[in-house]
């Protein structure tokens, strides 16, 4: 039983496309401390597996039975990646500098256009 669950936490991760050092984060513990945790190497804390369930939005009832019992992974939420925008300051004169750095002399046209 202890191992379906271990591989219950696995696979309801790996839906939601976090990684173990994200799933830490997330439960605000250390990765090496959920990897213990999710790996089976300490014993079963509650409070991670209340933690683990709130961060995923499902029930401890889930994970000790899923397959068993029906559970939609889809309704656990993917890890979407972020679009951040970056907004610098720079000098005129510096400006091409830079655009070559990042974008390389090729896509610099694209830009003075």
């Amino acid at each position: 039983m202890r191992e379906k669950i271990l591989s219950n936490l696995v696979t309801f991760r790996e839906k939601a496309n976090l990684s173990q050092d994200q799933m830490a984060d997330k439960m605000h513990v250390s990765q090496s401390k959920y990897a213990r945790f999710e790996n089976g190497t300490t014993k079963t804390d509650l409070e991670m597996m209340i933690r683990f369930c709130q961060v995923l939005d499902i029930t401890l009832v889930d994970v000790i039975t899923w397959p068993d019992t029906y559970v939609n992974l889809d309704k656990i939420p993917t890890q979407k990646e972020e679009t951040v925008l970056l907004s610098i300051e720079i000098k005129k004169d510096k400006k091409d500098q830079i655009l070559r750095l990042v974008f390389g002399d090729n896509n610099l046209e694209i830009f003075n256009k």
